[in-house]
Parts: C-alpha cells; sequence; structure tokens
C-alpha cells in the first residue's frame, strides 16, 4: 500500500519445518532464487495425541504459534483449539511454551508435584477439575441468626475438586479435610472407572497454607496442570503439553 504513514512492521515467527517435508523436484523451472530455510533449534514436537498423531515438528530458533487458524501448526479440526492458542519460544537455549489467552487453556504435565493455588484447574485422564482452595469458615454477623450447617473440623483444613463439564460447568465435587485427596480410576475420593486414560491412583493433593500440592502418581500417564495465561512456562525433554484434544511432545534433536 503507497501513500500515508504506515505503523511498525509486525514479523511473524518463520513457521517450524515437519519431518515429512521433501525437497523440490530437481530440474524445476525458478523464477527466483528461494530464501533460506529458517535456522532450527535443537527442539522438536511430536504430536502423541489427536488428529495429526505422528506428525513430527523442527522448532525454529524463533518458535512458532500454534492454533486452529492462525500459526505455523495448526490443528483446524480441534474445536477445543482457540485461533490463536499457544506460542513456543526459543530463548537463551530453553524452550517456553505461554498460553495467548485460549478459551479451553494450555497444560503441561507436573514433574512429580506442583503448587496449586485456589481455582487452578489441572486435567488426568480425559477429565478436567479445579482445586476449589481452603474452605474458610464464616464469622457471626452481629444481629442475624446463624445459619444451619456441618460443624467444621477443628484443626483441620477443609478443601475441595470439582470435576469441570464440556462448557465450563461444574460436575460432582468432593469436599474433605482428610489429609490426602485422591483420584483415579477406582477406589479413590474421585473415581471414573470408565476413563482408559486414568491410572487406579493416579493423583492427589494434600492441604498447604496457601493452597494445595498436586502428586503425579499416574506412572506416565501423565497429570496436567492449566497454565496462568501470559505465563511462560519453561519445558524440558519429555514434557507434554495438552492443547484441546492434541497433546505435544518435547524431543530434542541431534
Amino acid at each position: 500500500r503507497t501513500g500515508g504513514a504506515s505503523g511498525p512492521a509486525t514479523t511473524r515467527p518463520p513457521p517450524p519445518v515437519p519431518d515429512s517435508a521433501m525437497p523440490s523436484r530437481a530440474g524445476a523451472a525458478t523464477t527466483a532464487p528461494r530464501p533460506a530455510p529458517p535456522a532450527a533449534s535443537r527442539f522438536g514436537l511430536a504430536v502423541i495425541a489427536g488428529s495429526t498423531r505422528g506428525q513430527r515438528y523442527k522448532l525454529p530458533v524463533t518458535g512458532c504459534v500454534v492454533g486452529r487458524q492462525r500459526g505455523a501448526i495448526l490443528f483446524a479440526d480441534d474445536a477445543f483449539v482457540s485461533p490463536l492458542h499457544a506460542t513456543f519460544l526459543v530463548k537463551d537455549g530453553a524452550l517456553y511454551v505461554r498460553d495467548e489467552s485460549s478459551a479451553s487453556g494450555v497444560f503441561v504435565t507436573v514433574g512429580g508435584t506442583e503448587a496449586l493455588t485456589p481455582r487452578t484447574h489441572f486435567s488426568a485422564g480425559q477429565r478436567l477439575f479445579r482445586f476449589t482452595g481452603r474452605l474458610e469458615p464464616q464469622p457471626p454477623v452481629t444481629g442475624r441468626p446463624a445459619i444451619y450447617g456441618a460443624p467444621v473440623p477443628l484443626g483441620q483444613a477443609v478443601y475441595g475438586v470439582e470435576e469441570m463439564l464440556v462448557g465450563g460447568r461444574a460436575g460432582r465435587a468432593v469436599m474433605t479435610a482428610a489429609p490426602l485427596l485422591t483420584i483415579g480410576l477406582a477406589h479413590c475420593d474421585l473415581s471414573f472407572p470408565g476413563d482408559e486414560g486414568l491410572a487406579g491412583r493416579h493423583c492427589e493433593l494434600s492441604p498447604t497454607p496457601t493452597g494445595a500440592l498436586l502428586r503425579d502418581l499416574s506412572g506416565g500417564l501423565g497429570t496436567y496442570v492449566r497454565l496462568a495465561s501470559g505465563v511462560e512456562r519453561p519445558l524440558r525433554p519429555g514434557d507434554r503439553v495438552r492443547l484441546g484434544q492434541h497433546v505435544l511432545q518435547v524431543e530434542t534433536l541431534g
């Protein structure tokens, strides 16, 4: 476009290079030299769940954007992926992921344990949960009658977890003052016998002064925690990132 002042140029990161990419045919006519491909980083992403399972990507040093409509990696048929969902960044030789205010969130596997603050979402198997936080007793209000209810156990933290259904509605919930709250396939505080993605005792929560500690017990199946929007989470080889119904695993390339 000519005429008038133009704003600052927007630079898009170059796309990742799929392993399946093939060089152009020998002898093909060219009208201009092809630009040099972006320099590759030492990181790759393998799709291990979702409609594009088996696809692998080499990430450029500038990182890449993932979404349903925008980005270098597209999951066009995943209704739970936002048009612009997440960004993978390579900085100082390390890989990070950032949630770009997506509707369904970016989830990363828990490496052993993870501190949760109230209202944090986490995922196990095909289930989504929200940690409610501690339930503090309400002080009496002068001049008003007390509201009847079960007594709060003295010296114990009452906290809870609720299942989140499709559309953001709350489902089953468990409130407890026990030192552990367990989630799994069977014989847990929250049991889901039909979920093949769950271990028998998949994960557990224990209360802390500021929230709870989430512990993964899945034996490799994975427990995921949702990232706060805009926060850059460092990733290590083997970490998995869930975007909608797709799961990406971080790889290092030789």
